[in-house]
């Protein structure tokens, strides 16, 4: 399911062959069946959203799954776990400042409370670093052609370039405290 239709078009591509399906609609209200899917993935968007909207979203998914589902989510993460709350604030504000969304990334341990206080069995967490606009990560994730397609963009549109490197300029500064964080949870049986 993915609000965009061309997310969902895209989506569609990589799950249609695997007997899976999109919906475009809102990730808290999906208007599906409850009990109707064996995985639900979530790339990304629950960190944009307040701790209202993630619970609501994470509640969606507990929802949708059959028991014995699985819930796996890739998103934004704080590290290391004991990092001090006054620390947490500052680089959520940072990053707000920076990409103009109110991004509210959790610790590790954060995010598997998340999880389980909805009724889920975390299984598996792994870490990696936080490689948004590296030109590796972006080359491995958009290919020769879009990279060049997105540098051309940037040189010509000052505006956008500008953004862009504030956003690089904040994830280097807080490099050693973002990381990419995947969780995957099970609905009990």
């Amino acid at each position: 399911m993915d609000a965009d239709p061309s997310a969902a078009a895209l989506v569609a591509g990589v799950v249609g062959p695997a007997g899976g399906r999109t919906v475009t609609a809102d990730a808290a209200d999906t208007g599906l069946p409850t009990g109707s899917a064996h995985v639900v993935i979530g790339e990304a968007m629950l960190t944009m959203q307040t701790e209202r909207g993630k619970r609501a979203i994470i509640d969606e998914a507990v929802r949708l799954l059959r028991p014995g589902g699985c819930y796996a989510i890739h998103e934004l993460g704080l590290q290391p776990d004991d990092l001090d709350a006054a620390s947490c604030e500052d680089i959520r504000k940072d990053l707000a400042r920076t990409i103009k969304v109110n991004a509210r990334p959790l610790t590790a341990t954060e995010w598997q409370r998340l999880l389980s206080d909805a009724g889920l069995e975390v299984e598996w967490t792994g870490t990696a670093p936080m490689a948004l606009l590296r030109l590796r990560r972006n080359l491995a994730d958009e290919g020769l052609g879009r990279v060049l397609r997105i540098a051309w963009n940037l040189l010509r549109d000052a505006g956008a370039r500008r953004r862009v490197l504030a956003m690089r300029r904040t994830f280097v500064r807080h490099a050693d405290q973002l990381t990419g964080i995947a969780l995957i949870a099970r609905k009990p049986q």
